[in-house]
């Protein structure tokens, strides 16, 4: 049959590699595959490997030559393959367990087997295939961006329960499938959710946290009741590539609930998917087609382990293997060298206050291009063929290949020519798509730096830098000299004032450098902010407003997830004020006026006339309750939680609400709101003050004050 590739994964117990395949209809394909992974090393450490292997009857080894990466030079390899999954892992384990690293390496044996299929037999997820007795053919093609997506029966699946908040003994109180709404003893309501999903043959099923209890617990239900024959997906089952999690990015702790993936139906959690929440489905087949990551997996993970993945592949392509464990070290440096490379982009404090007749400007993917044109790879980084005519690094004594393409130059160039090409397209999907590339792009660099990234190196990372630098250092001064005058610039952004031509000085960057320079806009006015701790000029907090009347928000509250609906309400309303602003003057006079407006709903809070829905605080927990050592607002959530129940790990989020005294329970979580419960009127009449304290502390305005404002009001 013909028919999309809609998902892939391995049957361990029957040692084949499962495709459903929708076409007319949707069929389950299975095929025996014997995966592979590579040992490279010296000759003693090989031969001793291969003499270990020889007793085990199912495994066979030869010698290759292959390219080892990071650097992908040419490297004698053992490589290694069976058709019994189970062992295929525990070999690869077991020799990496024999500790001698500095003789041998692990190559390609983390990389999932139905990936290393899919590369193997020219497909990849959501592919246009041909499959049947005689195999597959793939009639779809990786580089082909008008491609044509499978129309997938979606359906949004909503379960409650009995007690709020639940627990694993919780039973269903009602399960919701998009309009089909089931409420009955809970055997007969899980029997015809499955019923109705299978009746209806849905392709997906969308939930808001199913991954985190709701499928589980519904699977676990199942159990307690003896329904032996339940199931969500097409077959029995369900798989998590990975336990619960909490884990540090960016100085931010995140909590990664296990995946609840089903067999043969689709199962996303958007609310823990970010790719899903910032490009939707569309954006998530580009991606998953260009990295060889099913739906349902990609869909849980990082736009990061899509570019690694990316890079996976691709070395794979170039006859390459991937090192299991990195075990790349820095490159040595004296204490001069690293104060001079481990610098980051360049800044330019902003000119904090009012301006009018600004003008914003980009570089469009300015370290992603950087990396494109200036061939930078760990495998072309300091190359013995271009010592003398390599691409210099500014300041910094490392050199880049004009002689070949690296291979992360190779995945990026393509991901910036597809995001290219979606630009010049006008409809929804390509700009889905375009966002989902973008995202993967921003991460792209991060990644070279990061220090577990298979193909990352630190001084890859640094070289973008210090190409960056003298970039926006260029362009810089090229505006001074075209008449504007830098107000603020942060590594890949200008916003310049002045009477020159800002088109022509954009094309003029963009010819110079080779990155497109785009003007994202002309600014009415704009607000750059100050920091609260030392009052220095902030660099990513601001606020203006475009000619075309749409305002462009930078770190204030209205931008914030953990802010309560009331100071959004509240900020919007000063927005509003001061939207026809024509000047600095005329900008404080409607201020002041907005102050005036908003002591009119701060009267309005301390009269309860505000649900307490408008009052929920939401944030992220950093640690778990007993590893805190002073009473918070967080740490009383998460106690009254654990009273009820749940328990919360670092990096979960969780709401709450300030109520008015009630003993030491003045924090009351969401899920634990009564019809009683009433809000503490001045706890959040100064979180409001100090939303507006926040947009107008360089006019003299500061939390105090606009309180005391609200109180002669």
């Amino acid at each position: 049959m013909e028919g999309w590739i809609i998902d892939a994964y391995t049957d361990v117990k029957r040692n084949s590699v499962v495709l459903w395949v929708k076409g007319n209809e949707v069929r389950k394909f299975e095929f025996g595959y014997r995966p592979t992974f590579h040992v490279g090393g010296n000759a003693a450490s090989l031969d001793e490997i291969a003499r270990r292997l020889d007793k085990i009857e199912s495994v066979d080894e030869r010698r290759v030559v292959r390219k080892a990466a990071p650097q992908m030079q040419l490297a004698d390899m053992l490589e290694i393959s069976t058709s019994d999954f189970h062992t295929y892992h525990k070999i690869a384990e077991g020799i990496y367990a024999l500790g001698d690293h500095t003789g041998y390496t692990v190559y390609d044996a983390d990389i999932p087997i139905e990936q290393r299929f899919m590369l193997d037999n020219g497909i990849f997820p959501l592919a246009f295939i041909s499959a049947g007795n005689g195999g597959i053919k793939c009639l779809d093609s990786l580089n082909e961006i008008y491609y044509e997506m499978p129309l997938l029966n979606t359906a949004h699946l909503d379960i409650t329960f009995e007690k709020n908040p639940p627990s694993k003994d919780t039973r269903i109180g009602s399960i919701a499938i998009d309009s089909d709404i089931i409420e009955d003893d809970e055997e007969r309501m899980l029997l015809e959710a499955a019923r109705i999903l299978n009746s209806k043959n849905y392709d997906l099923i969308l939930t808001n946290g199913g991954d985190a209890f709701a499928i589980r617990q519904m699977y676990r239900r199942a159990a307690c009741l003896d329904l032996d024959g339940f199931t969500l997906g097409r077959e029995a089952g369900i798989r998590g590539s990975y336990a619960a999690k909490s884990y540090m990015s960016y100085g931010r702790i995140f909590y990664k609930p296990s995946p609840a993936m089903l067999m043969g139906r689709l199962h996303i959690d958007t609310r823990n998917s970010f790719l899903h929440i910032e490009s939707g489905l569309e954006g998530l087949a580009e991606i998953s087609r260009l990295s060889y990551m099913g739906l349902q997996q990609l869909s849980r993970l990082s736009p990061g382990t899509a570019i690694s993945s990316m890079e996976t592949m691709e070395a794979l392509r170039q006859n390459g293997s991937v090192p299991w464990k990195k075990n790349r070290p820095e490159m040595f440096k004296t204490a001069e060298e690293l104060i001079e490379s481990d610098r980051g982009g360049l800044i330019y404090t902003p000119v904090t206050g009012f301006h009018s007749n600004v003008f914003g400007l980009d570089f469009s993917s300015l370290y992603p291009a950087i990396m494109k044109k200036e061939n930078i790879s760990v495998d072309t980084l300091n190359c013995k063929c271009c010592a003398v005519d390599g691409r210099k690094v500014p300041g910094l004594g490392y050199h880049f290949c004009v002689r070949r393409t690296g291979l992360i130059p190779s995945v990026i160039g393509n991901l910036i020519m597809r995001r290219r090409k979606y630009k010049t397209m006008s409809d929804e999907f390509a700009a889905k798509r375009r966002n989902a590339l973008k995202w993967v792009l921003v991460t792209s660099f991060g990644y070279t730096g990061f220090r577990n990234a298979k193909f990352g190196s630190i001084e890859c990372h640094e070289s973008i830098n210090a190409f960056g630098r003298e970039i926006l250092l260029h362009a810089a001064r090229r505006a001074e000299e075209m008449g504007f005058r830098v107000l603020h610039g942060i590594v890949d952004s200008l916003w310049i004032k002045g009477e020159g031509d800002a088109l022509e000085y954009a094309e003029r960057i963009g010819s110079e450098t080779g990155i497109p320079f785009e003007v994202e806009g002309r600014y009415s006015w704009i607000v750059f902010l100050n920091n609260k701790g030392d009052g220095e000029g902030s660099l990513n907090k601001y606020y203006g407003l475009f000619d075309d009347g749409t305002y462009k928000l930078r770190g204030i509250e209205l931008r914030r997830s953990d802010s309560p609906e009331i100071v959004r309400f509240a900020q919007n309303i000063m927005l509003e004020y001061l939207r026809d602003s024509t000047g600095v003057e005329d900008f404080v006079k409607r201020a002041r006026n907005g102050i005036m407006r908003v002591a009119e709903l701060v009267k309005d809070v301390k009269r309860g006339n505000y649900p307490v829905e408008d009052m929920i605080i939401t944030k992220r927990v950093s640690k778990a309750l007993d590893e805190y050592r002073s009473s918070n607002e967080r740490q009383i959530a998460l106690l009254r939680l654990r009273e009820a129940g749940v328990e919360v790990s670092a990096g979960e989020v969780i709401r709450y609400v300030v109520a008015a005294a009630r003993k030491d329970r003045s924090i009351v979580p969401e899920q634990l709101l009564t019809d009683s419960d009433a809000y503490e009127a001045g706890y959040y009449s100064r979180l409001i003050a100090r939303a507006l304290a926040t947009m107008l502390f360089p006019f003299g305005y500061d939390e105090k004050k606009i309180l005391s404002m609200f109180r002669y009001s």
